[in-house]
């Protein structure tokens, strides 16, 4: 099921991408476009600067449901702007 695996990953990616352009588009978190404009002045590729973006959404989602409580969008924009230091 390995391949099966790798298109759920795809999927899910793909999806957290998407959310990320949303709150870039939307300007919520505002940290969002600022951190992806940081990192394409880095000269970091569009889709690479949204697919660490992406993955630091996951981290936050997945301690919202480990935490059980509800999500801190103040500590996933903290951890937006630490992309941009790193």
């Amino acid at each position: 099921m390995e391949g099966m695996d790798e298109i759920e990953d795809d999927f899910a990616l793909k999806k957290l991408i998407q959310a990320v352009e949303n709150q870039v588009a939307d300007g919520h978190p505002r940290e969002a476009g600022l951190v992806l404009m940081d990192l394409l002045a880095q000269g970091i590729d569009r889709q690479a600067a949204l697919a660490l973006m992406a993955e630091t959404l996951a981290e936050h989602i997945a301690i919202t449901f480990a935490s059980e409580k509800p999500f801190d969008v103040n500590a996933y924009a903290r951890a937006l702007l630490a992309l941009a230091q790193e």
